[in-house]
């Protein structure tokens, strides 16, 4: 191959100097190289690292652009800053202790003016109750039962008013389940149905919260879930026969009886001694 490039040149060129160029001689080289089959690893290698240093140059000149850049995005937001400067308007550590000491100040002011008012609230209808008493005693003779009760039940708005003016909380508490917390369970009320176990079946009674804490529980009864053959077997346990209510009806009878003899006989043994 190289002696057919020799010819051409030779009839394209002439006659040149026996000394060739150094890159034509290694273009050469490595043309006999492919030919051959034969390649310098070593050259390889070389223009390998040679690539990748390349590429290496041209990712840290990039990098340094970029570091350049941002430095001076970072001047220029040093000179002239976004935000004005909050520095005065942040509280310190004791600035946040005196305002906690101020708030918690004014907490106890407030509860004492109502603990105050409700105690000169409580004064006050000791002093009509004491009237009303009074005043019974003198018509005790002509009032009802239903007058006496009409009097008391006048109260009832009067301790209402003490408490909620005083922060209390008067009602049912928002649970249709049970919350131990509060409420109190007082009655159980079986069920053969497994979505109302646990749930609320009745209120009897209303539940008192003074902010967060609980005065007195709510009265509730629960419905249980219990299975309709466990639930047939302890009404039956639960039921006394025919058989067995007239014997414990007698027992409760004779029991009766017997504690009413004594009391007669230790009235008239009294009468006797004192005559």
């Amino acid at each position: 191959m190289s002696e057919n490039k020799k010819l051409k040149n030779f009839l394209t060129n002439g006659f040149q100097s026996k000394e060739e160029p150094k890159e034509e001689a290694v273009e050469e080289e490595t043309e006999m190289a492919e030919a051959t089959g034969e390649v310098d690893l070593d050259q390889e290698i070389e223009n390998k690292i040679r690539e990748r240093t390349e590429a290496l140059d041209d990712t840290v000149s990039g990098l340094k652009a970029n570091i350049d850049e941002l430095q001076l995005v970072v001047k220029e937001l040093r000179e002239n800053p976004p935000f004005p400067d909050m520095t005065p308007f942040v509280t310190t550590r004791e600035q946040i202790k005196s305002l906690t000491a101020a708030i918690d100040r004014q907490n106890i002011e407030i509860t004492n003016k109502n603990l105050v008012a409700s105690m000169e609230q409580i004064a006050i209808m000791r002093e009509d109750f004491f009237k009303l008493c009074s005043g019974m005693r003198k018509k005790i003779d002509t009032m009802s039962a239903k007058d006496v009760l009409s009097s008391f039940e006048a109260y009832e708005v009067d301790m209402e008013n003490i408490l909620t003016d005083g922060g209390v909380f008067i009602g049912h508490f928002p649970y249709e389940s049970l919350n131990t917390i509060h409420q109190r369970i007082v009655e159980v009320i079986p069920t053969d149905d497994p979505e109302l176990n646990g749930k609320i079946a009745e209120r009897l009674s209303d539940g008192y919260k003074l902010g967060n804490r609980v005065l007195l529980k709510e009265k509730v009864s629960v419905y249980k879930f219990i299975e309709k053959g466990a639930q047939e077997t302890a009404s039956e346990e639960t039921v006394p026969g025919p058989a067995e209510a007239p014997a414990a009806a007698s027992k409760t009878t004779s029991k009766t009886s017997s504690a009413k003899k004594e009391k007669k006989t230790s009235i008239k043994a009294n009468t006797e001694e004192e005559e």
